[in-house]
């Protein structure tokens, strides 16, 4: 017997996580996650290419959430179009996964949704799977661990070792040296922390840092922090409290997690705690601790609009204190150092891990804790998940070292099978990719992502032309320009690229085999090109009318 793990997302990167679990009677995927754009080309998310699991709708036993996060969660709405499955997760997941399958018009009742517990069994087709309590920046996160038809994998989700969360659930050691005793055949762990070999300090740490600098303030404090870190809410909350300050959330995820966790009971702040954003101005400022989202710099974010002065609730004064309790995401440090001299020329003051490194620690497990799991469960063989390729070859590295022989590093699409007789062996390669989906909710299929990029580039240019049956033309052309140094909204710079265009028409005319279209273009760019040295996007419109008689 033969099981074969396919990753559709989260291998060879970070975030997008989507693996599935392929055995002769059936598919168990595990977590459907999003990721997010580097740049600005109209994209709202991104998600796993699932067309592999649609070709194998009818073997796809389910779908199952380790925990909350976007990018475990995120993309359901696009897999649940697809495919007819049941979903399985921790209650806090599964209200997370609730709110998005609602923004996209899924009725409750049209989904078959199972709260699964920490420690509780679930038969999901031939799988049957066991969750496990393990800590992590967000409540009720979940390693798995799944008999299949050659033997228990677990799978790690993400994790850390941290003694005391702020939740009280910390990860439940007993049961993952319980489960590796038994014996395990295939571990699947978490590397997107491999780099670090001791995470810096727990969340208990953190909000000693942040209970200092608030006390410290004299005027307002904004925390800059991930909506999700429901572990952080929990302990600023209690600050406040502590402080004797009034708490306010800005965003619109802040306000989402705060009304799911308070429903489930991790959130216990006083009815008089919270006041509404409306409310905000009628707070002293040294009685008031906001939080915010928009950490990473997004447009309209809640923090970049307070950095611009733009927030309709809250204006920030020189002496106003602002903590990042945040980590910058690759790729966008320009926009956050951007955002932070922006609050900065406001007079404010502000903190973030440069300046105060207890402000944030990662819920993802350094190397010590990863090494601490390889131990626990002791596998027979190993493949890292959850990283970029350098994270999976080091991770697996440390697995060698830790006397596992059979390891394998892998990258989306790449299969990998494991069965007791022949060990890990490299399988043949699925379909897989990057779904690009537009901020109107349509896919972004084909070269439309290049040419906006292209278009971002290198600018618009527009020509119309109308022509009578015999090619003569009928009107002066029209053109536009978008985009395109020394010729936008520049008349005179147009009435050239006019004649132009009508010079190059009137010398191919009565022509035959000419492709006018292409001729009215080539004159186009070559006159920009003369009049700016732009190469922009050239698109032609060529109509044919009678002449009136």
């Amino acid at each position: 017997m033969t099981l074969r793990i396919v990753p559709l997302g989260g291998l060879g990167e970070i975030g997008m996580n989507c693996l599935a679990l392929e055995q002769p009677d059936g598919i168990l995927v595990v977590d459907a996650g999003t990721s997010f754009p580097n740049d600005d080309l109209g994209v709202d998310v991104i998600h796993p290419d699932f067309s592999w699991l649609e070709e194998r709708a009818e073997h796809v036993a389910g779908v199952f959430l380790t925990h909350g996060h976007e990018d475990h969660i995120g993309a359901l709405p696009y897999l649940l179009g697809r495919l007819d499955v049941p979903v399985y997760g921790p209650p806090h997941a599964l209200a997370m996964a609730k709110r998005r399958l609602a923004e996209h018009d899924f009725r409750s009742g049209d989904l078959e949704l199972h709260e699964v517990g920490a420690g509780s069994i679930s038969r999901v087709g031939p799988f049957e799977v066991e969750t496990i309590r393990v800590s992590h920046s967000i409540v009720e996160a979940s390693a798995l661990c799944i008999e299949t038809a050659v033997g228990f994998v677990v799978h790690t989700g993400d994790f850390t070792f941290d003694p005391d969360p702020p939740d009280g659930q910390p990860t439940d050691v007993a049961r993952l040296e319980a489960i590796g005793a038994r014996g395990v055949e295939l571990l699947l762990s978490d590397s997107t922390n491999i780099d670090t070999e001791e995470r810096p300090g727990s969340e208990r740490s953190v909000g000693a840092a942040l209970e200092r600098l608030v006390a410290e303030a004299p005027g307002r404090v904004v925390v800059a922090l991930f909506a999700s870190n429901v572990q952080r809410l929990i302990l600023l909350g209690e600050i406040a409290q502590k402080a004797g300050r009034k708490l306010a959330l800005l965003g619109r995820s802040l306000l989402s997690q705060r009304e799911i966790a308070a429903a489930l009971g991790y959130l216990r702040w006083p009815s008089n705690l919270v006041v509404a954003p409306e409310d905000i101005a009628a707070v002293p400022r040294n009685q008031l601790l906001v939080l915010a989202g928009g950490t990473q710099a997004e447009p309209n974010s809640a923090m970049s609009r307070l950095a611009a002065g733009a927030h309709p609730q809250l204006t920030l004064d020189a002496g106003d204190s602002v903590v990042f309790s945040s980590r910058v995401i690759p790729g966008n440090e320009r926009p956050v150092l951007g955002l932070m001299n922006d609050l900065l020329r406001r007079g404010l003051r502000l903190h973030h891990r440069g300046t105060d490194p207890a402000v944030h620690t990662s819920g993802h497990a350094g190397r010590a804790e990863q090494r601490k799991m390889i131990e626990l469960v002791s596998p027979r063989a190993f493949v890292p998940v959850h990283g970029t390729l350098s994270h999976l070859l080091r991770h697996a590295e440390l697995g060698r070292e830790l006397g596992v022989k059979q390891t394998l590093v892998i990258e989306n699409g790449q299969t990998v099978c494991y069965s007791r007789e022949h060990g890990l062996t490299r399988g043949d390669a699925v379909p897989s990719g990057r779904v690009a989906v537009d901020l109107g909710g349509e896919p972004l299929i084909g070269d439309d992502l290049k040419r906006r990029a292209e278009l971002g580039r290198s600018g618009l240019l527009c020509v119309s032309v109308v022509l009578d049956d015999t090619g003569e033309v009928l009107d002066p052309p029209a053109v536009s320009a978008r985009g395109v140094p020394a010729v936008d909204d520049d008349d005179s710079a147009l009435r050239g690229i006019r004649r132009d265009v009508l010079a190059a028409l009137a010398r191919v005319r009565g022509w035959r085999g000419v492709d006018l279209e292409d001729e009215v273009r080539r004159a186009a760019r070559r006159s920009v090109t003369h009049l700016s040295g732009a190469r922009p996007v050239v698109e032609v419109l060529l109509s044919k009318r009678s002449r009136s008689v």
